[in-house]
């Protein structure tokens, strides 16, 4: 029990040393156009070799770099979680990206250079290993973060861990992150996981052709949709059956190759297999399987009138809507984002309801956007509010359907995590709007389209 709690602490990626965000806009945008300078400068200068420089900071970059780049960087890449009074919690060394996701510099670029798996072979490893306090430096810290996070025995196997998304302070100007709550363990948040992901899939794009990193960063954090959106995904795919297992296995492993013996109790080689199997499967579960879902600070909602009533999950029903209005899918964050606001607005100020009638929409842009969530009653489905949970398409698919992805996003990940986390009934059922209620909702495209979906039902509730 012990040594895994000290394992953590010893092997969780934390920077010490307090950094503020020094004015700077911790936006996409400010670390492009960082990046562009610097190859404006060093005009033959690969991705890897840019990434390479800037963890170098300070000491051989300090030679490349302005007085005002280097700040930069070192604000960048200072990760950390900090702790201010009133339970508030700021995380640092991180960027608004344009998809509306946050991203941990640091992670992105350690992953960029050297990949998401354990190299015990590494001496860097084994230096922070036997030095932990250096453990920052460690070139294998997503896989390591995986590995140890997960298998900290003050936190049971079953439960998962509570790893918080947060709120920027302005969408236009960015400069202050601040969580929704404390991580379960000191700095593991959304905002480093997505960061390893990235990186994790920028260094695929590398594997067949050289390219800038303005290049890169560009071509996967803009678009529409972006490449970005499907960062949960995009990793699933990279992953051989067994493989994240097997990663986690040697991530213990190794630290118990070149950790001080003192400090450690004795396991065999089936209880480190057996607790690697229950950590992969946790975390794939958690996150890999699950849609991101962008909380209502994100896109900026006005405050719920009065207090909301609560719902009383697992519920057994879920209602499938489309907007109608908007008309047009949202492929953009921006987009989609303004949309919720304009769906907002019209619910409250025209139809006087309290809130965002849906629970949850799904936007084009790759995204499920928060409404009511999984706890307040919502005003989606009359008469039906309060057993089931309503969920609708942005967009009018009366004639078309959406994208493939968006479909899969809400069919396969979003109702299945929901299941697995406890909100529904897993004999659940699914149903269109029109079919409790007289309305033409969700579009005859649509309403075809989740008719031959698992949990469909064609029984009426009137």
């Amino acid at each position: 029990m012990d040594i895994w709690y000290l394992v953590f602490f010893l092997l969780l990626p934390i920077c010490s040393s307090s950094v503020p965000q020094d004015g700077h806009v911790m936006n996409m945008d400010t670390f492009l156009s960082l990046v562009k300078d610097l190859e404006s400068t060093l005009t033959n200068s690969s991705a890897q070799d840019l990434a390479q420089l800037l963890m170098s900071q300070p000491s051989s970059s300090s030679k490349v770099l302005s007085e005002e780049q280097a700040s930069l960087t070192h604000t960048l890449l200072t990760h950390k979680v900090v702790a201010l009074k009133d339970d508030i919690w700021l995380e640092q060394g991180v960027i608004l990206a344009p998809d509306g996701s946050t991203v941990a510099v640091r992670p992105l670029l350690e992953a960029l250079l050297w990949g998401w798996k354990v190299d015990c072979k590494s001496e860097n490893l084994q230096e922070d290993i036997r030095r932990p306090e250096n453990f920052v430096k460690n070139p294998n810290s997503l896989a390591m973060l995986l590995a140890m996070s997960y298998s900290n025995f003050d936190n049971p196997l079953e439960s998962p861990l509570y790893i918080p998304n947060g709120c920027w302070d302005s969408i236009l100007s960015p400069k202050t992150f601040k969580l929704q709550g404390a991580p379960s363990m000191n700095d593991l948040t959304l905002a480093y996981i997505n960061g390893g992901f990235d990186g994790t899939l920028l260094r695929e794009m590398l594997i067949n052709e050289t390219q800038k990193m303005s290049v890169l960063l560009q071509s996967y954090y803009w678009g529409q949709p972006t490449m970005s959106a499907f960062r949960r995904q995009g990793f699933q795919d990279l992953l051989k059956e067994g493989q994240l297992a097997d990663e986690i296995r040697n991530g213990i492993k190794c630290y118990r190759e070149h950790a001080e013996p003192h400090t450690l109790s004795p396991i065999n080689d089936d209880q480190l297999t057996s607790i690697a199997s229950e950590v992969a499967k946790n975390f794939e579960h958690q996150l890999l399987d699950c849609p991101a879902l962008v909380p209502r600070c994100m896109w900026e909602a006005k405050p719920y009138n009065g207090s909301p009533t609560l719902l009383k999950p697992p519920l057994p029903h879920v209602y499938i809507h489309h907007t109608y209005t908007p008309s047009k899918p949202c492929v953009t964050f921006q987009e989609c984002a303004a949309d919720m606001r304009s769906m907002q607005r019209f619910h409250q100020v025209d139809r006087g309801w309290d809130d965002i009638g849906y629970s949850y929409v799904a936007g084009s842009d790759g995204y499920v956007y928060e409404g009511r969530g999984w706890h307040w009653v919502g005003a989606h489905t009359k008469g039906h509010n309060t057993v089931g949970y309503g969920i609708s398409f942005i967009g009018d698919f009366t004639s078309s359907i959406p994208d493939a992805r968006i479909l899969q996003l809400v069919r396969d990940r979003l109702l299945r995590c929901a299941v697995r986390s406890g909100y529904i009934l897993p004999n659940y059922t699914i149903q269109g709007h029109r079919q409790v209620v007289n309305t033409s909702c969700p579009g005859d495209a649509l309403f075809q389209e989740i008719s031959s979906w698992e949990h469909f039902t064609k029984e009426s509730k009137n």
